[in-house]
């Protein structure tokens, strides 16, 4: 058993009792929200661009993997862009949220 301040009045009571003895303020109301802190939870914002932007390098990443069985030069361009593209996209969200 440990004692708790009332939010009314401020006394000191049992967080077993129904209610506070001096206000008559409900206490078991005040002993949930003492247990469970509520913790902000963080958004991240990221727009459409950015995910575009990943889209489009992933996109490229996949004409890279079959343009190697044609050509490896045109292979590895399509694998550079796709680099570039994501690296950019990535940098991008991360400014934008940052």
């Amino acid at each position: 058993m440990s004692l708790i301040k009332c939010i009314e009045c401020g006394k000191e009571i049992s967080d077993h009792a129904g209610a506070c003895p001096s206000c008559g303020n409900p206490i078991h109301a005040q002993v949930v929200e003492l247990k469970k802190p509520i913790e902000p939870v963080e958004i991240e914002l990221t727009s459409k661009k950015w995910k575009t932007a990943a889209l489009w390098s992933i996109f490229f990443l996949a004409v890279a993997f079959f343009t190697f069985f044609k050509s490896v030069g045109l292979g590895f361009f399509f694998l550079f862009v796709a680099f570039v593209i994501g690296i950019v996209s990535r940098i991008g969200a991360w400014w934008t949220n940052g």
